[in-house]
């Protein structure tokens, strides 16, 4: 889910998940402090998309690749990617014009937020203090983020249908 603006930086995956962070805190705001219904749709769309892929990405190939750190502590944000799983699970399944959307979006980046502030401020700086060569690790995900990515082109094309 890295920037379309900048290249999957595969030599610092780290970079490439905070670049995530800023995204889904960038399109929060926009979302939170919008009285628009159709910018909230629209913010509301965005955040599901790019939570999905993120999420993806940190569960089946970033999380197991740095278990080993601090199993704990991934095993702690495994814990709270399920309960936004489950969110992002209900939220999919309904129109953001649903009623109670804005209260089940507004509990999902509540968790988000929490998420990634522990995550910016526990976990990466012990990664980076580790001095794991993460390049390897970068190039699966990178691998992972586009073969997501040529999914979902594929979906939103109708080359093929969603299971």
């Amino acid at each position: 889910m890295a920037s379309d603006k900048q290249a999957f930086p595969a030599d610092r995956p780290v970079e490439a998940l905070t670049r995530d962070h800023d995204m889904v805190r960038a399109l929060a705001d926009r979302y939170l402090n919008s009285d628009s219904e159709e910018v909230k749709k629209q913010a509301g769309t965005q955040i599901l998309q790019a939570l999905h892929m993120h999420s993806r990405l940190e569960e089946s190939i970033f999380y197991p690749a740095v278990r080993s750190i601090d199993a704990s502590l991934v095993g702690r944000f495994e814990q709270d990617h399920q309960h936004v799983d489950d969110l992002l699970a209900t939220l999919d399944g309904m129109s953001l014009d649903a009623a109670h959307s804005d209260a089940l979006v507004r509990e999902l980046l509540s968790a988000v937020t929490a998420h990634i502030q522990e995550e910016e401020s526990a976990l990466f700086p012990r990664i980076e203090a580790s001095g794991i060569d993460m390049t390897p690790i970068g190039l699966q995900m990178q691998a992972f983020e586009a073969n997501l990515v040529h999914t979902q082109a594929q979906i939103s094309d109708g080359s093929i249908r969603r299971r």
